[in-house]
């Protein structure tokens, strides 16, 4: 038992630093490039939503996207609609993220743990060239993401022997509101989504969720990333919160409207699925629902966007005099 939780301990922090590494790798080498494209190419809602989703598909960082957006409204710099595209945006493109993953566990890309980590580490250390060195780092943060996912992996038959694991997540879990509290929870303490996705995709490898409860812990970890950006609105002024709570407010109307189509929603992805990726382990169904979760909410919210901004303006104003002289 003191294996398996340290196990999974180690396993996620190894993911989630792994992940980290990447996508600071990847920043540094094209940071100014990207907060150019931030301000520069998002005129409107739909090139917002376009740069949003290309940018946070690179960088593999959509809670870096959206506090970054949250401090470009708080300065003036982005108007809150040009943001809450970017927000659309940014939450399909972290999911690619999750489709890493499974594709790793398709084809046991996890056993490349060590010799990229040990590539990106050799290129980091032996150059003297910034941009590399960059590429160098990205490289370990594989790496580690891999290493992270085979640590996670090699812990399955512990699990699956695990009476309490399984007790739980049969009895429990699959209650939804359980479910999506979990995924909540877990998100915002470790502050990945990317971390929590991982962990599901190896319990659901291991046996111990199916495809329902996996979507209910989903739904919740869309709702749960919402916490850095509340966090880094709070020193903001108004339009940060509005933007903040864009977000917040974005995944939760979609987790709702998820839950009462629960039954199609399902027959889409397991469908979907078994045409575009036949053979497919319960991975890929997961970071499937976890994508058409957020290309459904963007589809939902993109044309009524101009009354989403005016329904924020509306009823999160100022609460004191503070926040009312920063918008003056």
């Amino acid at each position: 038992m003191i294996e398996l939780i340290f196990g999974i301990i180690g396993g996620t922090a190894l993911l989630m630093y792994g992940v980290d590494m990447m996508s600071d790798g990847i920043q540094k080498n094209a940071g100014k490039t990207m907060k150019k494209i931030l301000t520069s190419l998002t005129g409107n809602v739909w090139s917002a939503f376009l740069v949003g989703t290309i940018v946070t598909g690179i960088v593999q960082s959509s809670t870096a996207i959206t506090v970054l957006t949250v401090g470009f409204v708080n300065s003036g710099v982005l108007n809150l609609s040009q943001a809450i595209g970017i927000i659309y945006g940014a939450n399909i493109g972290t999911t690619v993220s999750a489709q890493l993953m499974a594709f790793s566990f398709k084809f046991e890309l996890t056993d490349l743990a060590l010799p990229i980590l040990g590539i990106g580490f050799a290129i980091n250390q032996s150059v003297k060239n910034k941009s590399i060195k960059n590429i160098g780092q990205s490289l370990m943060g594989f790496g580690m993401l891999f290493l992270g996912l085979k640590i996670l992996n090699d812990g399955i038959p512990y699990m699956q022997n695990n009476e309490f694991l399984k007790y739980f997540f049969t009895d429990y879990a699959t209650n939804p509101i359980v479910g999506i509290l979990l995924g909540v929870l877990t998100t915002a303490m470790v502050h990945s989504s990317t971390g929590t996705i991982g962990l599901v995709m190896v319990l659901g490898q291991g046996g111990l969720l199916d495809l329902k409860t996996a979507i209910y812990i989903v739904l919740g970890d869309n709702i749960g990333t919402c916490i850095t950006a509340q966090v880094s609105s709070l020193t903001g002024n108004i339009n940060a919160r509005r933007t903040a709570w864009a977000h917040t407010l974005y995944n939760i109307v979609g987790v709702v409207f998820v839950l009462i189509m629960l039954p199609l929603f399902m027959k889409i992805i397991v469908s979907g699925t078994e045409y575009f990726q036949p053979n497919a382990n319960i991975s890929a169904y997961i970071a499937n629902s976890h994508s058409l979760f957020n290309i459904i909410n963007a589809i939902i919210f993109l044309p009524f966007t101009k009354y989403y901004v005016e329904f924020l303006n509306r009823v999160i104003s100022p609460k004191n005099k503070i926040y009312k002289s920063k918008t003056s």
